[in-house]
């Protein structure tokens, strides 16, 4: 009897990950364009963004000259929201550009959610 309920239980969540998954919605190919067009508008962000994943974080690179990386990922936030785009929920992360860059070191600088 228990084996059959795990089992129920591991088929069921089965079945909402992939439901959840079906029903998400992406960001449009264009959208994503003028989102990193927006971010290379501003000087703080001097390079296109380092990687989408799954249309829920996007990182970016930037020259860490005295700003912190929370602040950039709000920076980043705001710049998107005011020209309102479809960013709610999106999730920045700031990565130093020039270390990923020199040595492949990929420390996580700041993040911020989108609202």
């Amino acid at each position: 009897m228990k084996r059959t309920i795990i089992i129920l239980l591991i088929a069921a969540s089965i079945a909402v990950t992939l439901y959840i998954n079906q029903t998400k919605q992406l960001i449009p190919p264009d959208v994503k364009l003028l989102i990193e067009q927006t971010l290379l508008d501003d000087p703080l962000f001097p390079a296109r963004p380092v990687w989408w994943s799954d249309d829920k974080i996007l990182a970016l690179g930037i020259v860490p000259d005295g700003i912190s990386g929370d602040v950039a990922a709000n920076k980043a936030c705001e710049l998107l929201t005011g020209r309102s785009l479809p960013v709610s929920g999106l999730l920045i992360e700031i990565y130093d550009v020039v270390k990923i860059q020199k040595s492949d070191d990929w420390g996580l600088l700041g993040s911020a959610k989108c609202l």
